[in-house]
């Protein structure tokens, strides 16, 4: 056996120099040659390299989406905001404010609050699921070493194993299983909510059916908020809840520098004397919600207001 392969490789090195003296040609058949061998000996040592173990890595911040098709991704990452989308309408023909509203802290908060509704409404409809530090996924060696070095910038889906079960995550997002203990405060919340900010549930998400996800939706109270709170909290929550802003042609026009309503279309009106009052008007499923604030210089929650 030993003589045999011997010999076959003195053949094969012999015609790889003949060939290669024949011109283009020849040097593309030596080339194609020598690489079908390299694939022909790689994909068995490949198929006998065990999964790679991976987790989440320390300076993520946020949960990772696991989801059952790529497309979902590409729904979540597409979902756009409808006051940042009616804004850019309004100033179409003004490409400078245009750009001064896309490169403002408010609009990238608004589109990813809108990024963050999409992903539960599909970790609610079981769609999608998210799993942090301390959760770690399994990788097909080959699917890991392909698309471990992926551009940021350019995220590479690949294919993972969770609790038996194969899912599409972002690569970028994963390393290799080191056994370090992630510190608390590096660690990721899971679907954090007002009424739990330490993010600690970790029970599956539910599948919802669609029609009674959305009877459920009609039928939500308003929120709740507290005397004094900050309008940006009040402002999350409710695009979270489901509510969108109002944009009316009667407002008032928000002065420059007046940090309770740039930025914020819903603003109605807001006055510059006594408690500094400013009505902000929201809508959901037909009705309409108005939030007082109350304050000078920065928008703070008084009421609900007729």
């Amino acid at each position: 056996m030993k003589n045999y392969l011997a010999t076959k490789w003195k053949s094969l090195r012999a015609w790889s120099s003949v060939t290669w003296g024949q011109g283009r040609i020849g040097k593309a058949k030596v080339i194609l040659a020598w690489y079908g061998l390299a694939v022909a000996v790689m994909v068995p040592v490949a198929l006998l390299m065990p999964d790679v173990e991976l987790e989440l890595r320390p300076a993520m911040t946020e949960p990772a989406l696991l989801c059952s098709q790529q497309q979902s991704f590409d729904e979540i990452i597409g979902a756009k905001d409808v006051t940042n989308q009616a804004l850019l309408e309004k100033f179409r023909h003004q490409p400078d404010m245009q750009r001064r509203i896309i490169t403002s802290d408010t609009y990238m908060q608004r589109d990813a609050a809108a990024w963050r509704s999409e992903a539960m409404r599909k970790i609610a409809r079981g769609q999608c699921r998210e799993v942090t530090h301390g959760d770690p996924v399994r990788a097909d060696w080959m699917e890991w070493q392909s698309s471990k070095d992926a551009d940021p910038l350019k995220p590479k889906r690949m294919q993972v194993t969770y609790q038996g079960q194969t899912y599409w995550t972002y690569a970028g997002q994963w390393q290799k299983l080191t056994g370090k203990t992630v510190a608390a405060e590096n660690r990721a919340p899971i679907m954090v909510s007002r009424k739990a900010p330490d993010g600690n549930d970790r029970s599956p998400p539910p599948v919802v059916d669609e029609t009674q996800a959305q009877t459920s939706i009609k039928r939500r109270p308003v929120p709740s908020f507290a005397r004094n709170e900050s309008y940006a909290q009040v402002r999350v929550v409710l695009m979270r809840d489901g509510w969108q802003p109002v944009i009316s042609k009667e407002a008032d026009q928000c002065m420059e520098g007046d940090t309770r309503c740039e930025g914020r279309p819903e603003m109605q009106t807001c006055s510059g004397s006594g408690l500094a009052m400013c009505r902000f008007r929201w809508q959901r499923d037909g009705k309409q919600l108005t939030i007082c604030t109350a304050g000078e210089e920065q928008a703070m929650f008084h009421s609900i207001c007729e």
